[in-house]
């Protein structure tokens, strides 16, 4: 997917988007070529030789080991323009010897499928340059894929997944080595793989295993946070849908810990089935559902990527930036419907590629199938959908000529069914969304120096190295960005799809910022970036396979940042390729570091370890988990239940009580008053969990409560005077104490 002054009819995206060679003073010499009669060995001589027919260039730099070689036009003629897939596509240079792979167009005659490679081998006595053309595959037998080094790559990187599991061993039990160990074996499991990609030796097969096997260690690092049971609320959330669905065979059953997970069943559906097939337990088969669906998305993302730009490196590399998005290792790969979603998300913009390339009607039928899919098992993914086909045929139509009006087809039917599924089926999703795009919109405000209130602006600031490794890497990412951008400009580039990637990365620097806005910046800017960082790491992976000149050399006329990028296909080896390998390697392997650091879960929980309140998965243990079983067995369905975040989220699920979530100036009264009494009254809430350790330590994120009237402003933990008020109380008896957790019975006239 790279840059060219035609348009993609006419060139592939290797062929224009490969680096030029530096301007400096013109050293193009012409190679005239030979053909021997009857033979299919072509000799190029350099100047001075005998014969001197061929229009073949060679430019090479000196002090540079890159080489361009551009090939001569075809005469023109009335006939089609030839497809992009038969023009000069790849040009590679094998390590440890002087061989030059170079693909060049198949000729009209030749069978289909058959890639035509030629190999320009430098003889050292003399200055002749041979290409010769490979021998015709003898029927009936096929190469074998070639796995290259995947396998001992991928060991590697195993390794460094045990050493991830040693740290979450050690910080269930406090050690001091365990984070250590953490972010050794994290750069173990991720940077082997970026860098085999990086070096431009790894075929398709390769490209793609090592692409799955880097996406299964992770989701491992994932599955070993917490092995035995989900423990994030929204996990927990699914696993009562999931429930509902094998306990009575029937969809849309009511779940009141969220209720428009009624009407996307997506994910529930999926679950419920395996677990009935199989007869595992729902969390089992969530967990392999989610891995299913998160190894799905990624070989659609390679698959969509390798059939835009011809190039497993670029897919590759693609695959790996993506996978340093700041949810990508946690909240996208966890059993919420949103992971269920991504799979059709990502087949659907591959297949409209296909359409849109001549695949025929087939395709657009798949194009119509995935955007069912997509709105049936997650809203927020649906209209990332309908957004990115919007942009897709609005880059077309803007670009190409005569403008192809067919493209507003996905878009307008995607429109359509979003918009009936919701507007007469889930129609509650509109309410649901109101307060999440409510804090968005105060943390734009805030970030575009509006003025803030509330949560948006007390958070406390993030930590000066976490602001620190997150800027680098965005730095890093708006540098290679503007490169491409400058590069495409000049070039007068027509590439509809590079276009929509460029402004697709734009709309991820635009929602990104969120990520600085305090404690509960990074989860905006987290699941805005699950959509918006595929156009940025496809920016990113020209950038960087293609080593797009970040600071371009003077033109003849003095001229740097205005300087045309010289066409043709730039063959980069020696210490040129080593350097880009070793750069590209250490960008990405910072970025992983900056997600990991601002993305899920947030610093002071990236290992498991002891409660700490209000911190999600940290927060669920035995004493909490017992409680809301507790409450399954002995209180009403209809009873309607208050308590912290943790509380909430475990009553509603395994005790699948009504939650009330609005309970926390009940907690920070030091008093009951008639005012507090008003309040139960008003929320009709029946019981309340009073969970101890809230007076052990101040909460992570600054909020003991969903909608905290304390949040950003807590100092202090709870004191025993505000916790042991309850206990005091004339119309309120204790009914369950397991020494850390208390359940009271609320008095409510």
């Amino acid at each position: 997917m790279g840059d060219q002054p035609t348009s993609d009819k006419d060139r592939t995206p290797e062929e224009a988007a490969a680096e030029p060679a530096d301007a400096r003073p013109d050293e193009t010499v012409v190679i005239p070529a030979v053909k021997k009669p009857a033979d299919d060995t072509v000799i190029i001589r350099l100047p001075g030789s005998p014969a001197k027919t061929g229009t073949a260039t060679k430019k090479k730099t000196v002090g540079d080991d890159t080489v361009i070689i551009r090939l001569p036009s075809p005469p023109k003629s009335a006939a089609a323009k030839p497809k992009a897939a038969n023009a000069l596509t790849t040009v590679r240079k094998q390590a440890g010897d002087d061989t030059v792979v170079i693909r060049l167009p198949q000729a009209a005659k030749k069978s289909a499928g058959r890639a035509v490679a030629v190999a320009v081998e430098k003889i050292s006595r003399d200055e002749t340059v041979v290409i010769r053309l490979p021998a015709e595959p003898e029927p009936g037998k096929t190469r074998p894929a070639g796995l290259g080094w995947a396998p001992w790559v991928l060991a590697l990187s195993s390794f460094g997944v045990v050493l991830v599991a040693l740290a979450y061993a050690g910080g269930r039990h406090e050690t001091a080595w365990a984070m250590t160990a953490y972010w050794i074996g994290q750069v173990i499991v991720f940077s082997p793989v970026v860098f085999r990609l990086l070096s431009r030796l790894a075929g398709v097969a390769e490209s793609f295993v090592l692409v799955m096997g880097l996406a299964a260690n992770q989701y491992m690092l994932k599955w070993m946070y917490s092995p035995d049971q989900f423990r994030f609320p929204d996990e927990l959330q699914h696993w009562l849908a999931t429930t509902l669905i094998t306990e009575s065979g029937d969809l849309f059953r009511q779940n009141n810990a969220l209720p428009p997970a009624v009407h996307f069943p997506g994910l529930a559906e999926m679950g419920a089935g395996l677990s009935l097939l199989t007869g595992l337990p729902v969390t089992a088969a969530g967990i392999i559902v989610a891995g299913v669906a998160h190894l799905i998305f990624v070989g659609w993302l390679f698959a969509a990527v390798l059939r835009a730009s011809h190039s497993p490196a670029m897919a590759g590399v693609a695959c790996v930036t993506y996978a340093t998005a700041m949810h990508y290792l946690f909240f996208n790969s966890m059993f919420l419907y949103a992971t269920a979603a991504l799979p059709y998300f990502m087949l659907t913009v591959w297949a409209h590629r296909r359409w849109r390339t001549g695949g025929g009607p087939k395709f657009l039928a798949l194009v119509v199938t995935g955007i069912v899919m997509t709105t049936v098992s997650h809203h927020v993914t649906a209209f990332a959908l309908f957004a990115t086909l919007l942009l897709l045929s609005l880059t077309e139509l803007a670009l190409e000529r005569p403008r192809p009006w067919a493209t507003l087809i996905p878009p307008a039917v995607a429109l359509a069914v979003v918009a009936g599924w919701i507007g007469f089926v889930a129609r509650d999703v509109i309410s649901y969304l109101e307060a999440p795009v409510q804090r968005l919109a105060a943390a734009l405000n805030q970030m575009f120096g509006g003025a803030a209130g509330g949560e948006a602006g007390t958070a406390d600031a993030v930590p000066l190295l976490q602001l620190a490794v997150q800027g680098l890497g965005l730095l890093g990412l708006l540098v290679l960005f503007l490169a491409v951008a400058r590069d495409m400009i000049l070039r007068r580039d027509r590439d509809t799809w590079r276009w929509a990637a460029l402004v697709g990365g734009a709309a991820f620097f635009a929602g990104n910022g969120a990520r600085f806005l305090g404690s509960g910046g990074p989860e905006i800017a987290g699941r805005l970036s699950t959509f918006t960082y595929v156009p940025i790491s496809i920016i990113a992976a020209i950038a960087i396979v293609h080593a797009v000149q970040i600071v371009p050399a003077r033109d003849e006329n003095g001229r740097r940042w205005l300087s045309v990028p010289p066409p043709g296909v730039a063959v980069t080896t020696g210490r040129r390729l080593s350097r880009q390998v070793y750069v590209g390697t250490t960008l990405i392997t910072l970025l992983m570091i900056g997600a990991r650091t601002g993305g899920w879960p947030p610093v002071s929980a990236l290992l498991p370890g002891p409660y700490m309140p209000a911190s999600y998965e940290r927060s669920v243990d035995a004493f909490g988990v017992a409680a809301a079983h507790w409450q399954e067995a002995n209180l009403p369905r209809t009873a309607r239940v208050g308590g912290d975040i943790t509380a909430v989220a475990l009553s509603s699920t395994y005790g699948r009580i009504d939650p009330v979530r609005e309970v926390g100036e009940l907690f920070y009264a030091n008093a009951w008053t008639p005012a507090e009494t008003e309040i139960v009254r008003q929320l009709a809430i029946d019981y309340l969990v009073v969970d101890h350790r809230l007076g052990d330590r101040v909460p992570a994120d600054n909020a003991y409560f969903q909608s905290d009237p304390m949040a950003g402003r807590i100092t202090e933990p709870l004191s025993d005077e505000q916790l042991g008020k309850f206990d005091d109380l004339e119309p309120v008896s204790r009914l369950y104490d397991n020494g850390t957790v208390r359940i009271y019975r609320l008095g409510r006239p």
